[in-house]
C-alpha cells in the first residue's frame, strides 16, 4: 500500500511534542501564521460536464464512494454523510482550514479522519480526509493526493493516468455522463 499524501497535523500529535509521520508537514505546506484555504467546487451536474474535474466511483475505507478527482483542490474531503460508516473516529486539526465556496462563503473545517485506504485503478494508498459537509460527493481528491501519485490527468476525456515510479502504470475511467444517483424517481407534470 502507498502512502500518497503528507499528513496533516493533529491537535493531538502537536500536544505530544513527539515527532511522527503524521504530525509534520513537508516542507512548503506549513502556513506560517496564515490560515490555510482551498476551494469547493460545483455541484454534481457541474462537474460531471466540467472539463476541469474528473467523477467516478472507487472504494475509500473498504466501501464504494461518489468521488470527484479535483485538481483545483489542496487537500482531500470526505462528506460528513459517508463518515456514518466509518468505525474509527476523527481528530482535531491544530490550525482550521477555511473552504471557500463558490457563493463566497467560507466553511472551517477542523477535524480530520487519519489514514483512510483509498482505491483506484486497484492501486490502493493511505489518506488523511478532512471532514467537511457537502452532499454533492461522498470524497474530494485534491492535490496532495494527485501529486504523490503522479497522477495525469485527461479531464475532457474522464480519463486517469497513475504513473507512479517502479509501479506499473494505471489507468481509470470517470463518468463520462451524469446520472442522479440519490434519485429514485420523479414525475414531471
Amino acid at each position: 500500500m502507498t502512502q500518497a499524501p503528507a499528513a496533516i497535523p493533529s491537535a493531538q500529535s502537536a500536544r505530544s511534542g513527539a515527532p511522527t509521520a503524521r504530525s509534520s508537514l513537508r516542507k512548503g505546506d506549513r502556513s506560517g501564521g496564515v490560515q490555510a484555504r482551498c476551494y469547493a467546487l460545483p455541484t454534481r451536474p457541474e462537474a460531471v460536464t466540467s472539463d476541469a474535474v474528473i467523477t467516478g466511483i472507487e472504494s475509500v475505507c473498504h466501501m464504494d464512494a461518489s468521488i470527484l478527482l479535483d485538481p483545483g483542490s489542496t487537500y482531500l474531503h470526505v462528506s460528513s454523510y459517508f463518515t456514518r460508516y466509518f468505525d474509527m473516529p476523527p481528530e482535531s486539526l491544530v490550525s482550521p482550514i477555511h473552504v471557500s465556496t463558490l457563493v463566497g462563503n467560507s466553511i472551517i473545517v477542523d477535524r480530520v479522519y487519519r489514514s483512510c485506504v483509498e482505491t483506484i485503478g486497484g492501486l490502493k494508498t493511505r489518506v488523511d480526509l478532512l471532514l467537511l459537509s457537502m452532499v454533492d460527493f461522498d470524497v474530494i481528491l485534491g492535490m496532495h493526493w494527485m501529486s504523490p501519485c503522479h497522477i495525469i490527468l485527461d479531464c475532457h476525456a474522464k480519463n486517469v493516468l497513475l504513473a507512479m515510479l517502479l509501479l506499473p502504470r494505471i489507468e481509470w475511467r470517470g463518468f463520462l455522463d451524469y446520472i442522479p444517483s440519490r434519485v429514485i424517481s420523479y414525475v414531471r407534470t
